[in-house]
């Protein structure tokens, strides 16, 4: 019984590690991004030579923004977003998303850039 137990370990990890394997997996690209008010409106631009795909989040009421940035675009959650909690988000290339679902219970990760990009959307 307990070669089978193992023949069974070894083929699922050798089956998790493919499937990880084929999924790619690209670096953040939150480098691209400087938060800050323009014209009294707070986004970011990016800044980089190709388009993003930003997560975020105000705290106070938890409602997830999505959208692709082209190079040099700006990017403002809605006007009458509540700061005052505090927000997170995510920076991606553009068809890629974090590899952490994002949501609040996984803030503290996402708010110290513990995430990479995946192709697959994972929980989001």
């Amino acid at each position: 019984m307990t070669v089978r137990c193992c023949l069974l370990a070894c083929a699922l990890a050798l089956l998790a590690a493919g499937n990880a394997a084929a999924q790619q997996v690209k670096a953040h690209m939150e480098a691209c991004t400087e938060w800050g008010r323009a014209g009294g409106a707070f986004g970011t631009r990016n800044s980089c030579d190709r388009p993003i795909s930003i997560l975020f989040m105000a705290f106070a009421d938890q409602h997830v923004v999505e959208r692709d940035v082209p190079p040099g675009a700006w990017f403002g959650p809605a006007a009458a977003s509540d700061l005052s909690d505090g927000w997170m988000f995510t920076a991606c290339p553009a068809g890629y998303a974090p590899n952490i679902r994002f949501a609040i219970e996984n803030k503290t990760a996402i708010l110290v850039s513990l995430y990479n990009c995946l192709a697959a959307r994972p929980g989001v």
